[in-house]
């Protein structure tokens, strides 16, 4: 049976919103004002990357032998590869995907999910936009949603987002996502910065936690005075919207070229001004990313910026130390 729109949003997770148009199921994770704001920014690409289905995934419990999904790939990042992944009981039984866009349709089948309720994740890629066509299941099978223990809002840009992780169960955010049972919600936009306007157009949930991980392209690119304004204006928006969630502002990871000077000035500096803007709001704990990823090129994909799979692995863990003395 081919699952209806209604049953997706049911067992969809990451998203914010879920629409049927052109014969697809979009699974969208900004609002539609959210949207409108990266839609007004197409010369950058932000509006391509704001449709990629980083931290989406469909988690439901059933008893179908089988499960088919068809979906559609287009760009949602500078990145032309992509993978699906698919779990059953916590075990990963399959993955597909490619490493060039094209307009064919992309199915992945798996025959043997075994008898009996079992437990099913399936983790959409970061780096692509894939409207579902088809998410098939046996005839008459159970389709029942799961409900997480909290919910969750991450703003950050590539790295968040997910570059370059090659399995998009593997980047920080979805592991995250994991260690806490959140229904959490990427935010993460691949070139971003502080942006104000994001933050005081507030989801419809109320969120538990809230990670932000921005500073680094500010510090690439920004003025020190639009860098500083807009970290504060973010964080202030973000404390007043969210006045029950513990948010983290998680300051950047190494980079190679952290050595040089910008007009934002050293990269230390990005990241004590980050801790400074804070200060005053009760609920926003500042957590040092400095040390979160080993300062060793072997660990980045690129050599200086975008962790790979093995940097992913130690950005998370040591992000999930940090932030769980305060769970």
């Amino acid at each position: 049976m081919n699952l209806t729109i209604e049953q997706i949003r049911s067992i969809a997770t990451g998203v914010s919103r879920v629409e049927e148009r052109d014969g697809a199921i979009h699974l969208l994770r900004f609002t539609a004002e959210q949207e409108a704001i990266y839609a007004a920014r197409k010369d950058q690409g932000f509006w391509i990357k704001s449709n990629a289905t980083a931290g989406v995934r469909l988690e439901f419990i059933t008893d179908s032998r089988t499960l088919s999904i068809e979906t559609k790939v287009s760009a949602g990042s500078s990145r032309r590869f992509f993978t699906y992944e698919v779990f059953c009981n916590g075990e990963k039984i399959g993955s597909h995907g490619g490493t060039q866009l094209t307009d064919e349709v992309i199915v992945g089948s798996y025959t043997n999910l075994g008898e009996g309720q079992k437990r099913i994740r399936v983790v959409f890629p970061w780096s692509v936009a894939s409207p579902l066509l088809r998410f098939s299941l046996d005839d008459g099978a159970t389709v029942l949603p799961i409900k997480k223990s909290c919910t969750m809002l991450i703003y950050g840009d590539s790295i968040t987002q997910g570059y370059d992780v090659q399995n998009p169960a593997g980047s920080y955010a979805s592991l995250l996502t994991d260690a806490l049972d959140a229904n959490a919600i990427n935010k993460g936009i691949g070139g971003e910065c502080f942006r104000p306007s994001l933050a005081e157009a507030s989801d419809e949930i109320e969120p538990d936690y809230v990670t932000v991980a921005y500073g680094t392209n500010d510090w690439h690119k920004k003025e020190k005075e639009v860098f500083e304004e807009n970290c504060a204006a973010f964080y202030q928006a973000l404390s007043r919207r969210y006045p029950k969630a513990k948010i983290f502002a998680i300051t950047p990871i190494w980079r190679e070229d952290n050595d040089r000077l910008t007009k934002v000035g050293s990269f230390s500096y990005a990241a004590d001004y980050i801790e400074q803007a804070v200060k005053a709001l009760p609920n926003v704990t500042v957590l040092r990313g400095m040390d979160f990823v080993p300062k060793d090129p072997a660990y980045f994909s690129d050599k200086y910026l975008h962790p790979n799979d093995e940097g992913f692995a130690h950005y998370f863990k040591n992000l999930y130390e940090a932030i769980k003395q305060y769970l």
